[in-house]
């Protein structure tokens, strides 16, 4: 074990180094060549198997960078394997669905030279090095932690003062931020399917791109709300639950409450900076609505749902993720900021 710590502590080789450079590209270019691509404009823009392939490349090298600078012993073999299977999958969609055209358009003459050097020649370059090379075992080789966190970064265990100045706080809230990024999208689509149902009033556009055929757009709203969850809400209804002596219907009320306000505000707050011109919705024909941004019915909906991930949900996400080795969450989290920074880049730049 000895030895082992101290090959940690000795700088990467140039080789890995080399190969944690290719990644890094890989992750570059993938931001820049969604960045380039206007879904917006592009009225048949659809998430085909270039966009999937994409994702999965982005996933997949932010967490290959991150095994190879923590020398882990399953860089090596994951690195092999996501590397031939993105390579795999880009000359499928390079020469069956075409997607160099795409590619050439997008970058031009100079980007699609850049994209077929990352893709073939530099991928090709990484994996046999990583197979063949006999340095490359003995500096790979340092074994994870793969014992769960446990309870000792819980809320329940730690006070908040301290827990936010630790790693796994802020690594799981940016988790939480980027997961319900998404899984607020696909509730907004739920709830336009109840307004068809008639349990809810107002109307919606069927044919809002954004909303049904980009189902990957984050909406980041959402996620800042589990994020203020996470930072406000939940230590508030701890706080509460102890000044008024654990009476929990008091302390629902009160915790429903400041949610309420909070779950508004940022609605109020987010229509102010990207609904100006009521392009993603118009509460206006709505009663108890202001300026059209907000009204009482949505509101009531979101205070619901946050109240209930409040008292809830995210105790038990909490609860979960502590279970989970802590090698493993990292890893979860790297691929995940991978994915949401091509997502950002594909639907933010030309917003």
């Amino acid at each position: 074990m000895d030895s082992l710590a101290e090959k940690g502590k000795k700088p990467l080789s140039l080789g890995v180094r080399l190969v944690q450079a290719y990644y890094l590209i890989v992750l570059l270019l993938g931001i820049l060549y969604a960045a380039f691509i206007n879904p917006k404009a592009d009225l048949s823009f659809v998430y085909d198997f270039s966009m999937i392939r994409a994702i999965i490349q982005m996933w997949t090298s932010a967490q290959a960078v991150w095994l190879l600078q923590r020398r882990s012993k399953y860089a090596k073999p994951y690195c092999i394997a996501s590397t031939v299977c993105c390579t795999v999958m880009s000359v499928i969609d390079t020469f069956v669905f075409g997607a160099h055209s795409i590619v050439y358009g997008a970058l031009g003459s100079f980007g699609f030279v850049a994209f077929v050097l990352v893709e073939y020649v530099f991928a090709i370059a990484a994996v046999l090095y990583l197979a063949l090379s006999k340095d490359v075992t003995s500096e790979l080789a340092i074994q994870p932690n793969m014992q769960p966190e446990g309870e000792g970064n819980s809320w329940t265990n730690v006070p908040y003062k301290e827990r936010v100045r630790t790693w796994p706080f802020w690594r799981d809230t940016t988790i939480y931020f980027i997961v319900f990024s998404f899984l607020g999208h696909w509730a907004e689509m739920l709830f336009c399917r109840l307004i068809v149902a008639g349990v809810f009033m107002g109307d919606y556009d069927p044919t809002n791109a954004m909303l049904w055929d980009q189902w990957l757009f984050p909406f980041s709203a959402e996620g800042i709300a589990l994020a203020m969850v996470v930072l406000f809400l939940h230590p508030l209804k701890e706080w509460l639950l102890k000044k008024l002596n654990n009476r929990v219907v008091l302390t629902l009320i009160v915790s429903f409450l400041v949610t309420a306000i909070v779950c508004t505000l940022i609605d109020f707050l987010t229509g102010m900076v990207a609904n100006q011109h009521y392009e993603l919705w118009d509460y206006r024909s709505l009663p108890f609505n202001f300026m059209g941004q907000v009204c009482l019915q949505n509101s009531m909906v979101y205070s619901i749902a946050a109240t209930l991930i409040v008292w809830v949900i995210y105790p038990l996400m909490d609860r979960q993720i502590r279970k989970m080795p802590s090698e493993v969450t990292n890893i979860v989290f790297v691929g995940l900021v991978g994915f949401y920074a091509f997502e950002a880049a594909l639907h933010w730049f030309n917003f």
